[in-house]
């Protein structure tokens, strides 16, 4: 090729990136054609937004109140269940007013009348001045009437709102009971809250004004405002697709769309709560209310400020906003805020077309570099001279850009990026651009999608305990009393009733724990409790406990231990002894013939090693895998003949993993199987059994107390007083109720005991709050220690931890059977 020739190929390529621009308007029509443009822009804005989001709130006038789950259950004894009856709020009221609130703002629909709605109406009345909220159920298409409302209603919309045109319209809405719509009087004193989403479930533009049956309300956080600055009327010009429209009140505007809607500087949510200088927990709030605490500081926080309270006590309250997740009651509060410091973001006006031709200008950019390239006189390599300054324009324009549309972000104008994207990228890596951009909105997907699973995760492991609680106290009256019910004088057919009830309710409650063992390891909440134990006693103990099953079967139930496992060792005795009842437990219900085995060694890597071999049906090969999967068994024909949940296998293994062990198998058809456990329990040194004190250890225990012994119950439930009285009366034991902590500390103080079963959750004082305050008492007053047994339906590793916390000696779950009453009685009683 000539010199000539290679000259005009460089003057051709030195012409190339003029094509950006009719390329660019080529592309901004295909794409805004196919809808895409608009979820571009709406992509860059979320980052522009985020971006520049402040660290926090503007104004320091506003405090936020969460009624949150942790505080629910600790008031749930004075205020009763969630949601609270008006008397509550009444209450609240009077105690805001006596602290010089300037504004209560109320993030809760009080849709429908409840206990203490007269009190509570006067309480609004009477002050601070209070916004309530309400709701839009359904989203009212143009043109379409919306449903009627009723006379009280259409004089509360008349009263509360203006009759314009324009705003958010709903079909449907829930105000307020008819008993708290009276006293609101004004614009201003009732808000509406609900806020429609984009179609990817992100909040971007907040309605300001809202439309019911013809009426213009404000959104709750307007509706602070207008209260707070003493406002009555606002005017509403709406905007169209190609301007911004006003909202205007009091002497101020703020930049809206057709709808109402605004776009808004949100605060960046603080994740930890130490972080939030504007939070005040419903604890602390009505602690202080109720006069449990006088808590000066708190009442000079609250003077003067205006205070929005809600509840995240429910995972629907959340909202995915640009800058993050956040509940309704900060969106609010950031509304009030934002309207008060004016960070509404505009999208017309000269800054904003400004800010456009800037961007164009700086997408235009590489058509001025292309003098870069310069003469060459070789075609070869044109690569390196191309691909070079192309690349180091993006860098410079991407910058510029970024700086641009950042910068007037926070000047208050949100630029829609449009033809100068497609510019910019046009010609240079739009490829790689593309494949950028949907990673990275697959990985805001999927944040969003990690976020809502890991929610629905915790709400059905919560659930799943809660449920759990709840189902222990019935069963603890159904296996108490089939088991009283088994040593009573009963004809053979009745004997065999009882014995069917006693086994279905064993076999429920089995379920109930594995099911609850089974969230708290999905979950990632299980949690061992290390502590000294006899792990040769602990193993004699349970096979104690599995030997009748043993018996019923005619089938042998032996053990061997080798010198190298004897004394004492460290880990959780309680997971090692569900580890082995599991185990075995399995092998009996699989073995018709013969027996179980269990032997226990130590591995050369210092593990210990459990085997427990049986000579049952065995277990095919290609099975042998799943047998470990969650609700998963050798195939469909066993848990039609021998029952179960396929859950005691799985876990197991997970509790032994957790032990720094594992669990395998080895087993053939017919020829029985072997269950192989290997864990982490390391041996303690000879001279510190003797150290170690009773109580921290586990050990086997006589089956029954040696002698007659005086308890004290402290139960309030009825039916679980009758179950205990009735398998200990006849026995020769003396049981004495307390049916709460008062009554319990008043026995304790007038009486000598030899145990306590004392039950966690009892109205007026809990037991966790009892055990703590006599163990106070017997230090102060120098008496013996009282052994306290805590006898709950509260299972998980928290509620035991708590217990042991306060001075319990033991933590033991309900439902519990006679033999399992005796071995506390034996080891504990004193």
């Amino acid at each position: 090729m000539s010199f000539a020739a290679a000259l005009d190929a460089q003057r051709a390529w030195r012409r190339l990136p003029w094509l950006a621009l009719p390329a660019g308007l080529l592309l901004w029509a295909l794409l805004a054609a196919l809808g895409w443009q608009e979820r571009l822009d709406q992509l860059l804005s979320d980052t522009a937004l985020e971006a520049t989001a402040p660290a926090a709130v503007p104004t320091s006038q506003v405090l936020r109140v969460d009624i949150d789950d942790a505080s629910l259950r600790l008031l749930r004894e004075p205020l009763g269940e969630w949601p609270y009856d008006r008397h509550v709020y009444t209450l609240l009221m009077d105690y805001l007013r006596d602290c010089g609130v300037r504004l209560v703002v109320f993030d809760i629909v009080f849709a429908g009348a409840r206990e203490g709605e007269a009190g509570f109406a006067a309480a609004l009345r009477a002050g601070p001045p209070a916004v309530l909220a309400a709701a839009g159920l359904t989203a009212r298409p143009a043109g379409v009437e919306p449903e009627r409302v009723s006379d009280i209603e259409r004089q509360a919309l008349q009263r509360l709102g203006l009759s314009a045109e324009g705003g958010t319209p709903w079909g449907a809405w829930t105000p307020p009971s008819d008993g708290l719509l009276t006293p609101l009087q004004g614009p201003g004193s009732l808000g509406l809250i609900s806020t429609p989403l984009d179609a990817d479930g992100v909040l971007r533009r907040v309605p300001l004004v809202h439309q019911v049956a013809g009426q213009q309300l404000p959104s709750l956080g307007l509706a602070a405002w207008l209260r707070a600055s003493d406002q009555s009327r606002w005017t509403l010009e709406p905007g169209t697709r190609s301007s911004t429209g006003r909202l205007q009140a009091g002497g101020r505007q703020w930049p809206v769309d057709a709808l109402g809607r605004a776009v808004l500087r949100l605060p960046a949510p603080l994740a930890a709560e130490h972080d939030q200088p504007a939070l005040l927990r419903w604890q602390r709030l009505m602690q202080a209310a109720l006069g449990v605490a006088d808590d000066a500081a708190l009442r000079t926080r609250l003077a003067g400020k205006v205070v929005f309270i809600g509840s995240n006590a429910f995972f629907a309250d959340e909202v995915m906003t640009p800058v993050g997740r956040m509940t309704g009651t900060q969106l609010n509060a950031a509304v009030f805020d934002a309207l008060e410091a004016q960070a509404l973001l505009a999208q017309d006006g000269w800054l904003w077309w400004l800010g456009q031709a800037l961007l164009l200008g700086l997408a235009l950019l590489p058509v001025a570099v292309r003098g870069v390239v310069g003469p060459h006189r070789a075609v070869a390599g044109w690569r390196r001279w191309l691909v070079a300054p192309a690349a180091l324009a993006l860098l410079s324009l991407t910058l510029a850009a970024g700086a641009v549309a950042y910068g007037l972000t926070s000047l208050g104008v949100l630029l829609a990026p449009g033809l100068a994207l497609e510019v910019l990228l046009l010609g240079l890596l739009l490829g790689s651009a593309a494949r950028v951009l949907a990673q990275r909105q697959r990985e805001r997907v999927l944040e969003r999608e990690r976020a809502v699973a890991e929610a629905e995760s915790r709400a059905k492991t919560e659930l799943l305990s809660q449920v759990s609680h709840e189902m222990r106290t019935p069963m603890n009256a159904v296996i108490g009393m089939a088991d009283i019910l088994a040593r009573s004088p009963l004809k053979p057919d009745q004997a065999h009733y009882v014995e069917v009830l006693r086994a279905a309710a064993q076999q429920a409650f089995a379920l109930i724990n594995d099911l609850l063992d089974n969230a708290r390891i999905q979950s990632g909440r299980m949690s061992l409790n290390p502590a000294p134990f006899d792990l040769v006693d602990l193993i004699d103990l349970q096979l104690e406990l599995l030997r009748p099953r043993a018996q019923d079967k005619q089938l042998w139930l032996r053990a061997f231990a080798q010198r190298a496992v004897g004394g004492h060792v460290m880990g959780d005795a309680q997971r090692v002894a569900q580890i082995v009842s599991n185990l075995v437990g399995n092998a009996l219900k699989f073995t018709a013939t013969g027996g179980v085995t269990v032997e226990l060694s130590r591995q050369d890597d210092g593990r210990v090693r459990i085997d427990v071999r049986d000579t049952g049906v065995g277990i095919d090969p290609a099975q042998q895998g799943r047998i470990f999967e969650p609700f998963a068994q050798a195939h469909a024909g066993v848990a039609a003949h021998f029952g179960g949940t396929g859950l005691g296998l799985s876990i197991t293994r997970n509790l032994a993993r957790l032990m720094g062990g594992d669990v395998s198998v080895s087993s053939e058809p017919g020829a029985g199987s072997c269950f192989t456990v290997t864990l982490d329990l390391p041996a303690l040194a000879s001279g510190l059994d003797e150290a170690v004190s009773a109580s921290a250890l586990v050990s086997a225990s006589p089956v029954a107390p040696s002698r007659c012994l005086r308890l004290l119950l402290c139960e309030d439930n009825e039916v679980n007083v009758l179950v205990i009285e009735a398998m200990l009366g006849p026995l020769g034991h003396e049981v004495v109720v307390a049916h709460n902590g008062i009554e319990g500390l008043a026995c304790l103080a007038s009486g000598q005991f030899d145990l306590v079963l004392m039950d966690m959750q009892m109205p007026e004082l809990d037991g966790v709050a009892a055990t703590r305050r006599w163990r106070e008492i017997e230090q102060r007053e120098a008496r013996a220690r009282t052994p306290i047994v805590a006898l709950t339906a509260n299972a998980l590793d928290a509620d035991l931890r708590a217990a042991l916390e306060a001075g319990c000696d033991a933590h033991v779950t309900k439902p519990i059977t006679l033999p399992a009453l005796l071995q506390v009685l034996a080891r504990y009683g004193r």
